[in-house]
């Protein structure tokens, strides 16, 4: 899985890999050399991302795994223990633009504005009644050395969810491309659950 390798060298140095298939999913998972891990969960049909998360050691307290794609168990959402009513923040891309989604958003649909903050590198959704604010990085962009472009993220508000979208650079696409070619490999091989499928150091 060299391709998926590859675009976490820079960041976190060459991790060990595993892949298995789990729950009706491919799962890959990274342990990198300062111990962190990072798990990425894929469709075993479509080989659509369904979940990343990363856990980082800490010395503070006990390491908890942070969603960068996909959502958290319910027992890990604090933001569901204090109110099922509080703004949801989740990802979930499609197969041309990484996406994210504000569930529980309940004000008009005129009041959101999206913009990029070129000095931070961040998209910025803010509302002109002051009632919701939030700004984020999209770490794919980060770690592949990529700028976000003005005016390229785009909105729509519907069902209480705002959906934000940003288009993959050619550079995403074509590495995601290859990770697709590499479980078409595998897919041929017929995997079923428990099988262990790649082990890389």
């Amino acid at each position: 899985m060299q391709s998926q390798n590859n675009q976490y060298l820079q960041f976190v140095g060459k991790p060990h890999i595993s892949a298995v298939i789990a729950g009706g999913r491919r799962r890959v998972n990274y342990t990198f050399e300062d111990k962190s891990e990072l798990v990425e969960e894929y469709d075993i049909n479509n080989h659509e991302l369904i979940s990343r998360k990363w856990k980082r050691l800490s010395n503070i307290k006990e390491s908890q795994w942070i969603y960068e794609v996909g959502e958290a168990p319910i027992d890990q959402q604090s933001e569901l223990k204090l109110s099922n009513t509080n703004p949801i923040f989740v990802r979930k891309d499609t197969p041309q633009h990484f996406q994210y989604r504000v569930r529980n958003l309940t004000y008009p649909e005129d009041v959101y504005q999206v913009e990029i903050d070129e000095k931070s590198q961040e998209i910025v959704i803010r509302t002109t009644n002051k009632k919701y604010y939030k700004r984020f990085a999209i770490p794919d962009i980060r770690r592949a050395n990529l700028k976000l472009e003005q005016g390229k993220a785009t909105h729509v508000y519907k069902n209480n969810t705002l959906i934000v979208s940003y288009p993959k650079p050619d550079q995403i696409l074509e590495r995601e491309y290859q990770i697709r070619q590499e479980f078409d490999k595998l897919n041929k091989k017929k995997p079923k659950e428990g099988d262990l499928e790649c082990v890389q150091q």
